[in-house]
């Protein structure tokens, strides 16, 4: 694989020639499908503090946030014979649109943050690993690893199996210990320390992103940055305030202000992952009055029921004030309603049973003790 450096250099072009590959760029992004047009993540820290931030941007804004728990067994939601099978070992909180047991993103106990974002490209066939989807793919990292380190070393022998779209993985820990994993071209691609210059994420494949932003003035080229929703546009300006921002003492509202400034007309959910303080600031599109979840104040043992905020009618303050008990008819109807709105942009390609189906493996999964 070529070094940042190396695709930054490559990268460096003639100015009329950026100024053509700039707008042949923002041309394509308009053809791209809606479902791999929004998401934007990155990891913003100093001295004192550690954060991951992202906007979600798609039609759906349905969702809840779960507290997952700990010392619970699980078996891989999978058709394989040859089943992963564990007992989760931290709890997490996460932000669910498909129900239980499969989120989208979340923080462990330990301050392992791990968010997804739509991407492309065909996924390792590995026959001969475990198989999970890619969704359950981040609950299992956040159930069984402590730290980004313990995340990579433990992966190997997992591939996903996407049920409905390929994704990449902007992670990070308390440490700010940062990776990006993806899986395209019938492997896995994993990006950290040297070979992670800038911790920002869109849609695009990070390699492909690095080489795009070598164009730009302070990054080896000399296109100016300007507003631009594509993909790479987004990564662009994410990176370009991450270098003049990232030092200052307020990046809390910083981390807001970025997410802000690449904002779409379908960014449903805005969060903000502290994770130094072990708290998670979200807004909403209908209400961008900024909420904050305490992990600390959160009962993880699984002796206690599984609570849950909906995130669409949230009237949490802070703390554990706003959650209560997730039931089997709540993520039914969670479900539904998630497809309903995906089948209504998406006519056809999954059933209102292959939904049902993930409410039911989430619902089977209880605590043992």
């Amino acid at each position: 694989m070529k070094s940042p450096q190396t695709l930054i250099e490559m990268n460096k072009k003639p100015a009329i020639q950026n100024q053509v590959i700039y707008f042949f760029l923002i041309i394509c992004s308009l053809s791209v499908p809606c479902s791999l047009a929004g998401c934007t993540s990155f990891v913003l820290k100093n001295e004192s503090q550690i954060l991951l931030a992202k906007n979600l941007d798609w039609e759906i804004n349905n969702g809840v946030i779960l507290v997952n728990k700990k010392g619970v067994f699980k078996t891989a939601c999978s058709d394989d014979e040859k089943k992963l099978s564990w007992i989760s070992k931290y709890g997490s909180v996460t932000f669910n649109q498909f129900g239980k047991e499969f989120p989208l993103g979340g923080m462990n106990e330990k301050g392992l943050v791990i968010e997804e974002l739509n991407s492309w490209g065909r996924t390792p066939d590995g026959d001969n690993k475990y198989h999970l989807n890619e969704f359950q793919w981040t609950q299992f990292c956040l159930d069984n690893f402590a730290n980004t380190e313990e995340l990579l070393d433990g992966i190997d022998s997992i591939v996903i199996v996407p049920s409905f779209i390929n994704l990449h993985y902007l992670i990070t820990d308390s440490s700010g210990n940062t990776a990006i994993v993806e899986f395209y071209n019938g492997r896995k691609y994993t990006y950290n320390g040297s070979g992670l210059p800038y911790p920002v994420l869109s849609n695009n494949h990070y390699e492909n992103s690095l080489g795009y932003l070598g164009n730009f003035t302070g990054f080896g080229g000399d296109m100016e940055v300007k507003p631009d929703n594509s993909s790479n546009g987004r990564f662009v300006r994410v990176a370009s305030m991450l270098e003049r921002r990232g030092q200052q003492n307020t990046i809390g509202e910083n981390a807001f202000e970025i997410l802000d400034s690449v904002s779409q007309e379908d960014t449903q959910w805005s969060i903000v992952y502290n994770i130094t303080e072990r708290s998670i600031h979200y807004k909403t599109m209908e209400d961008i009055t900024v909420r904050t979840i305490e992990l600390n104040d959160l009962d993880f043992t699984c002796r206690t029921p599984v609570t849950f905020i909906d995130i669409m009618n949230d009237d949490n303050d802070s703390g554990e004030s706003g959650f209560r008990k997730f039931t089997s008819p709540d993520n039914r109807e969670l479900l539904r309603g998630v497809f309903d709105k995906y089948n209504y942009h998406n006519p056809g390609e999954v059933s209102i049973d292959d939904f049902l189906n993930l409410a039911e493996y989430g619902n089977s999964i209880k605590c043992n003790l």
